[in-house]
């Protein structure tokens, strides 16, 4: 069996288990290790993940929106391969609805927070006013 196979295989085995197991990390604990399902995480030796701290509200925010949205895009890929898992479909149409919640959050106190923002809509093109990541922000 190539590689590719194998690991097919794996995936595919190990997502089936969660069919019954809904032990899922929470959101934060889940983007910070890149997997919201437990029995998929399989850490490299001694490595731990570094705890994310962010510094200000907005970074607060903008770890909330990241957290939520990649707990959201892990149930999508869940569910192309289980569409009838009910607790499933509901827990991912929570995170999306928290996810639109903390985006308007967001873009009420900040900005747009994509380019297809309805913020854009009735503004200049703002994307310029803000500072730039690199630029040292301290908001």
């Amino acid at each position: 069996m190539n590689n590719y196979k194998y690991y097919d295989y794996l995936y595919r085995n190990n997502m089936n288990m969660n069919i019954n197991n809904q032990n899922l990390f929470n959101p934060k604990e889940g983007f910070v290790k890149g997997n919201m399902f437990p029995n998929l995480y399989n850490e490299y030796k001694n490595y731990q993940p570094q705890q994310l701290i962010p510094r200000n509200e907005q970074e607060k925010m903008l770890y909330e929106l990241d957290s939520i949205s990649f707990a959201a895009h892990e149930l999508n890929l869940y569910l192309d391969m289980h569409p009838e898992d009910q607790s499933m479909v509901t827990l991912f149409n929570d995170y999306r609805k928290k996810l639109e919640e903390l985006t308007k959050q967001y873009e009420e106190k900040y900005g747009p927070f994509t380019v297809n923002s309805n913020e854009m809509e009735n503004k200049t093109f703002s994307w310029i006013n803000s500072p730039w990541p690199w630029e040292g922000n301290n908001v």
